[in-house]
């Protein structure tokens, strides 16, 4: 068994280090303490002292009652309590520890006092106001309940009835933990007293709040308006006789004790499956919620991604005033004269080319080129964002992450520069492969090497630009530069080696945009907040809860 409580402690620490929602980081938190605290500590030591704790909210008396059972002003007494404020625990000069106070002594959470008046049996604690304006000491009072073996839970005539004891008692119910009750400063009238105690008793049965031994009613005590003892600071002691002797009659009676050890131990190992089973629902929950999200983004980038590769392929993105600038410097006209007379007139043409003229454009095409296609690739990125963004706005878990980031409703605000960067460093290694080519072809090198940044130019825009699937006044200004740098490149290189180098350059160009676009979509992973790994962290939590039951 101790095994997997171990495993069971160590899931929900991972639980609670992934929940995307405040609420189920605390649930985890608070079981994971459940199990640390009181489990596992309760089952590897069923002797250990008893662990009783008084709870209530601020001002019930239950401080008054610390000291009362006591016999001793041991805890300070006050409706307006210090916010630094610990639990006290009482113990015998000597005695030992239950495993959660001395946790919670080291933590520096709790003060232990020894005092003669101590228990080697039963350690008692005045733990903090659950309805505490500080939000630490609420934390350790609920932290304290799920650690107790017995509750005592104190409230007065005018709040037994109110919202946030009730939750703390729903709470102790699942736990199963035993309890008994006090209510403080009841009239003086018999029958008014009588009708407060009859009414909480009623809650406490339709709440199905049991008392120390199973199928019994929860006890509870009754404490009149002003029966103090000044001199302690305590409750009267006559008054609460009938908690002394439960608490005394656990010290003395070893079996009883251990009954009720076992049988708060036995509650909470049964109650476990039911927190779990909730906890798993959740991750699967999530699990399924996750891959729905990210499948409307991949579906989204894929849609934009594919748009981008087809727009390469008809080189549509790139301006025409850019297309027919580059046509005009290298003479279409006559390249394609030459193509119907043969390669060796296409050859005379191209030296023609290359020879002593005007300036060449080259440069500027060239950075207009990857200018158009970083622009182009942008703004599909930022449509694929925005639909996302759209999508996720009507759904549980991803509404908070969009409207939250502002960033997520277009492209990431680097996608370009870091696109532009990539881009340029293809276009300089095309080039300098174009270097290499023209050394394997010794005839055509000279020709090349006489503008080198030419055909690099030309090579990128035979990258950017086929016929592929143009037709009509689309096809124009495109496609006639498709055919001009094509049969320029297979003039200079032979048409294998251009085929190669074109589909190698496209694939490697490719790979930059798959990769960019990837990272823009990932976005919206990171932004999500369900964790890849809860359809396996559920399952890990049920393998662990079938071992605990086997």
């Amino acid at each position: 068994m101790l095994p997997a409580l171990r495993e069971l402690s160590a899931l929900l620490g991972i639980r609670a280090a992934t929940a995307p929602r405040p609420e189920a980081v605390a649930e985890a938190e608070r079981l994971r303490g459940h199990v640390d605290e009181f489990v596992i500590p309760r089952a590897t030591d069923l002797d250990a002292p008893l662990l009783v704790v008084i709870l209530g909210s601020t001002g019930s008396g239950k401080s008054s009652l610390f000291n009362a059972l006591a016999g001793a002003p041991l805890s300070q007494v006050g409706v307006l309590r210090p916010t630094t404020r610990v639990a006290m625990a009482m113990a015998p000069p000597g005695g030992t520890l239950p495993d959660p106070v001395q946790r919670f002594q080291d933590e520096g959470v709790l003060e232990v006092v020894r005092h003669q008046s101590g228990w080697n049996e039963v350690v008692l604690v005045d733990a903090p106001d659950f309805d505490s304006i500080e939000a630490d000491n609420r934390v350790l009072a609920r932290r304290l309940l799920e650690a107790a073996d017995l509750l005592i839970f104190v409230t007065t005539d005018t709040r037994y009835a109110d919202e946030v004891p009730w939750s703390i008692m729903a709470r102790a119910r699942q736990r199963g933990v035993p309890m008994l009750s006090v209510i403080n400063r009841l009239p003086d009238d018999v029958l008014d007293r009588e009708a407060v105690l009859d009414d909480y008793r009623r809650l406490l049965r339709e709440s199905g709040i049991g008392g120390l031994e199973p199928g019994e009613s929860t006890l509870v005590v009754g404490v009149a308006l002003g029966a103090v003892d000044s001199e302690i600071d305590a409750l009267d002691a006559d008054e609460i006789t009938p908690v002394r002797s439960v608490l005394e009659r656990l010290v003395d009676d070893d079996e009883k004790r251990r009954a009720l050890i076992r049988q708060s131990l036995e509650a909470a190992l049964a109650d476990l499956p039911r927190m779990i089973d909730g906890i798993v629902a959740e991750l699967e929950t999530e699990a399924g919620t996750r891959r729905e999200l990210l499948g409307m983004a991949t579906e989204a980038y894929t849609h934009h991604r594919t748009e981008i590769g087809s727009q390469i392929d008809k080189g549509t993105f790139l301006r025409t005033e850019i297309l027919r600038e580059w046509q005009e410097f290298v003479g279409a006209n006559r390249v394609a004269r030459a193509l119907s007379e043969g390669i060796g007139k296409l050859a005379a043409v191209i030296r023609s080319v290359f020879s002593p003229g005007p300036p060449a454009p080259a440069g500027e095409v060239r950075e207009a080129a990857l200018s158009d296609l970083t622009a182009m690739v942008v703004s599909h990125i930022d449509a694929a964002a925005a639909e996302t963004a759209a999508a996720w706005a009507r759904r549980p878990f991803a509404a908070d992450a969009v409207a939250g980031s502002a960033e997520l409703w277009g492209a990431s605000p680097d996608a370009g520069e870091r696109f532009e960067e990539k881009l340029q460093s293809w276009a300089t290694e095309l080039s300098a492969e174009i270097m290499t080519m023209g050394e394997r072809r010794r005839e055509v090198a000279r020709a090349a090497s006489l503008g080198v940044n030419v055909v690099g130019t030309g090579a990128i825009l035979a990258v950017f630009a086929s016929t592929g699937g143009l037709t009509g006044a689309e096809a124009g200004i495109a496609a006639a530069t498709a055919v001009v740098n094509q049969a320029l490149l297979e003039a200079i290189f032979g048409e294998a080696n251009v085929a190669r180098f074109v589909t190698a350059a496209r694939e490697r160009l490719d790979g930059i945009m798959d990769e960019i676009v990837d990272d823009d979509r990932s976005r919206f992973e990171h932004a999500l907040g369900l964790s890849p790994e809860s359809e396996e962290l559920a399952q890990r939590l049920r393998t662990t809860m079938d071992r605990l039951q086997t």
